[in-house]
């Protein structure tokens, strides 16, 4: 039985400018934390616009591509021109997260952006889904809703603003956090060819 799961898969991302590598660099020292161990992620450091997904048959790379490209250049230029303040270390998934401060704005362009691309995402028949949902923990009612809409649970109300840390849970364990602010440097649609690559830039907007 030919698997639901068809390489490549695509995803839209915000990417953190250079200075956040330096500043997760001396947040790990300030936290004797040895970034040198830290597990790679397949995703790089980001914020996602668009969860991955897997292209639909309706449409080609290029046509998701000639998308990409003609995102209206003012919503770049308002998600990158803005330095956004991070509000505090938080948890989310399991996961340590940078969590930024509400921006409606902000929120506002991510959603709009993610819906604009939803149309190139493959829909999945119910034996798909049955076989999929189960890459995620249980969901709430809002969560299964998103999930069944959107084919990712964690949009809107039901995430935040953030950036993923590259460390595991650590029961009872505050970090100190010396990152107050991220820029991003550029909105970029990524590619993964398979199960055991990391997603690579196809093309960004800066």
């Amino acid at each position: 039985m030919t698997s639901y799961i068809q390489f490549p898969r695509y995803c839209l991302f915000l990417i953190p400018d250079k200075n956040f590598t330096d500043d997760f660099s001396n947040f790990c020292r300030q936290n004797s934390i040895d970034d040198s161990k830290l597990n790679d992620s397949i995703y790089g450091f980001h914020s996602t616009v668009k969860a991955p997904f897997y292209l639909s048959h309706l449409y080609s790379e290029k046509l998701l591509i000639e998308k990409f490209q003609n995102i209206d250049e003012k919503t770049i230029y308002s998600l990158l021109s803005k330095a956004y303040l991070v509000n505090k270390l938080d948890y989310f998934k399991n996961t340590l997260v940078l969590r930024f401060h509400q921006n409606d704005s902000f929120d506002f362009m991510i959603n709009n952006l993610m819906r604009d691309f939803d149309i190139y995402r493959k829909a999945l028949n119910n034996f798909e889904i049955q076989k999929d949902i189960k890459r995620f923990d249980q969901l709430s009612h809002k969560e299964l809703i998103y999930y069944q809409i959107w084919g990712y649970p964690f949009y809107f109300e039901c995430s935040f603003h953030h950036i993923t840390l590259p460390i595991q849970q650590k029961a009872n364990y505050d970090y100190l956090n010396s990152i107050s602010e991220v820029k991003y440097e550029k909105l970029s649609l990524l590619k993964q060819n398979s199960v055991t690559e990391n997603f690579e830039e196809i093309l960004s907007l800066s």
